[in-house]
């Protein structure tokens, strides 16, 4: 039996969600869980991965297992055995072509700002950045949308073998008081390329940059130039898309 999971998470006292030697991981604590409830070793495959310090409203796993056990039942099971900083929200019997990373059909990934006063109740989960330029990051978050080479804005240590053209359907930014919510929506996205592109629009916000460098990034694919990541905290991955 194929089983999709739908996990959130605070990611900030996590090295990310994979697995890594000697470290406390997403992926190693929801594994864990599965062995305490089952007996058994379970792999899980997630839609992605994320960094460390990145949250998730709507991260989604699948794993496989002989027996027909009820949704509810697996869900208050592994829920039993996590930390109180993650939590099993949904958990549904798939067919066995379900695959929780290729089935993906987008993904929906939000970014916040504090941009009222320092908050040390909310620094975790979205940092605190004051003086921006709305209306120009507005303009600038545009050039985001479409199908391009985003390799000028993933880590520079990515697989040279990775299909690095993506497709942006949506970017846009919400404005909540002394909040900023920005949201992209796309086929998928490279290892730090929310947070670069965040990056850059944070630099276009405070006048350190204009909207011309995202092109150049795009054109160049050098991912040299869009050096500044933005702070991890303030990335959330809200939604997969089947």
């Amino acid at each position: 039996m194929r089983y999709k999971c739908i996990v959130s998470y605070d990611g900030y006292n996590y090295m990310g969600f994979q697995v890594q030697d000697n470290e406390k991981t997403i992926e190693l604590c929801i594994e864990e869980a599965l062995m305490k409830m089952l007996g058994e070793d379970i792999k899980i495959y997630p839609s992605g991965r994320t960094d460390r310090y990145v949250h998730a409203i709507g991260q989604v796993f699948h794993f496989d297992y002989e027996k027909d056990l009820p949704d509810n039942g697996i869900k208050r099971g592994i829920n039993a055995f996590l930390p109180e900083d993650i939590q099993i929200m949904d958990v549904k019997h798939v067919d066995d072509d379900f695959h929780a990373r290729f089935s993906a059909k987008s993904k929906e990934y939000r970014y916040y700002i504090n941009t009222g006063e320092y908050n040390p109740l909310t620094v975790r989960y979205m940092p605190h950045i004051t003086n921006l330029d709305v209306s120009k990051m507005e303009e600038a978050i545009k050039l985001f949308i479409g199908t391009h080479n985003f390799k000028g804005f993933a880590s520079a240590q990515i697989d040279e073998r990775k299909d690095t053209n993506k497709t942006i359907f949506e970017a846009y930014i919400n404005k909540y008081d002394d909040k900023l919510e920005f949201v992209f929506i796309g086929t998928g996205f490279l290892k730090y390329q929310v947070r670069r592109m965040m990056g850059i629009l944070i630099d276009i916000g405070r006048g350190h940059s204009d909207k011309s460098l995202i092109l150049e990034v795009l054109e160049k694919c050098d991912p040299k130039i869009s050096h500044k990541v933005a702070p991890g905290c303030g990335l959330y991955l809200y939604k997969v898309n089947y």
